[in-house]
């Protein structure tokens, strides 16, 4: 696909036509060969269920993009609006062997390496809003979805990336959540959507090396310089329930740390969802 062919909105540069090959190009400037199998797609239900479905992300490092999704979604089966041709909506399967612990923190360091990714190319005041999402301003910028693809024989992590670059170009957005862009927060982005997305995928999987070689460290310390949530008032749901609490941070195990009514507690990802900001200490 020729960088500056397609939709009417690609006379900016930053947003030419996905392209396989220039996507490999740009993984090689940054020394990463090891990628082969990379798909871009014109529209798909969502780059997740792409590499789900398919029979080699078990079996290698593979890669899908796709201008447009038509039933994207993040966590908990949340719509994740997909507009054709001004976002990125990308996804990585990384085999492995069987699930470890290490693997419990595996969201919160790609947002911390997307954001430090943002931020050498002039994005400012970015918060990380545990446990999946990326703001600016309070509103939403990107989000982590970390899925799992099981076989007989090996198992697979895929994780789903969607990034808003330019979606106030489009007349109409019907997005429920507060939102915003690249073009927004950084006036005069030019990086493409093909550099930007080789540099994703080069800083996942530079990330997915160090976490399975225990390279990384100090996450409470990379967390806190992003985190959105520490300090504040909060309201969310929690078994059905909704419960109020205050927020002291994360623990090792990526956990989020709560003053409750019932004391100090530490509560997974997995039981905490509609997560917002009531109040400050």
């Amino acid at each position: 696909m020729p960088e500056n062919v397609g939709h009417s909105i690609d006379n900016h540069a930053f947003l030419a036509s996905l392209d396989e090959q220039k996507i490999h190009e740009y993984l090689a400037i940054n020394g990463l060969r090891e990628i082969q199998n990379i798909k871009v797609l014109c529209s798909v239900s969502s780059t997740n269920d792409y590499l789900l479905d398919s029979s080699l992300a078990n079996k290698q490092v593979s890669v899908c993009l796709s201008e447009q999704q038509t039933k994207g979604r993040g966590r908990y089966g949340h719509k994740w609006v997909s507009p054709s041709a001004v976002n990125l909506y990308l996804s990585m399967s990384w085999p492995i062997s069987v699930w470890s612990n290490r693997y419990e923190t595996l969201s919160l360091w790609l947002l911390v390496s997307i954001a430090d990714l943002l931020e050498k190319y002039g994005c400012h005041d970015i918060q990380l809003k545990w446990p999946n999402d990326l703001c600016v301003e309070n509103k939403k910028l990107a989000g982590v979805l970390i899925e799992r693809k099981v076989s007989q024989t090996k198992n697979a992590l895929i994780i789903g990336v969607g990034i808003n670059i330019a979606m106030s170009l489009q007349n109409e957005v019907h997005i429920d959540t507060p939102w915003i862009d690249l073009i927004s927060i950084r006036p005069g982005w030019e990086l493409s959507r093909n550099e930007l997305a080789a540099n994703i995928i080069s800083s996942f999987y530079y990330t997915l090396r160090k976490l399975e070689e225990g390279r990384l460290d100090d996450l409470n310390e990379k967390w806190c310089s992003y985190d959105m949530l520490v300090d504040k008032n909060i309201e969310f749901l929690h078994k059905g329930e909704v419960k109020k609490g205050l927020v002291h941070g994360i623990d090792d195990l990526g956990n989020i740390v709560l003053r409750l009514d019932e004391g100090l507690v530490r509560l997974h990802s997995a039981l905490v969802s509609e997560i917002k900001i009531i109040g400050n200490r």
